[in-house]
């Protein structure tokens, strides 16, 4: 009679074991940014900010921001967009990935800052 309790245990003990190794996977994520000042011949021009977000796997539906300029989500490519309505500043800008999560897996966050040199 005193196995019962002590095979209830072990079998506690294994699950318990079992579900403490399924842990997540972080994805490293990468992004890409490049500044397009706008056509100084065109009295109507915008500047832009443009790139990608990756790995494949982490792309859509991310969120970008750009310290300073705004908040965008990414498409389903992982590209993104900010259209400003005047000329950039010059001066650094931070752009920030916010981290994502895939079904058990997390895609990191990731930070780069972009140098504007003079604005368009």
């Amino acid at each position: 009679m005193k196995r019962i309790p002590t095979i209830a245990a072990l079998v506690a003990c294994l699950t318990v074991g079992l579900v403490s190794t399924a842990q997540a996977d972080t994805i490293g994520s990468t992004v890409k940014v490049n500044y397009k000042p706008a056509d100084p011949d065109d009295p109507y021009g915008q500047d832009k900010f443009k790139g990608k977000v990756g790995p494949e796997e982490c792309a859509k539906n991310r969120k970008v921001t750009i310290k300073g300029i705004g908040k965008e989500k990414t498409d389903a490519k992982g590209k993104f967009d900010f259209t400003l309505s005047g000329s950039a500043k010059p001066g650094k800008y931070k752009v920030k990935v916010e981290e994502k999560s895939i079904g058990d897996d997390v895609c990191s966050k990731v930070k780069v800052t972009l140098t504007v040199a003079k604005a368009g």
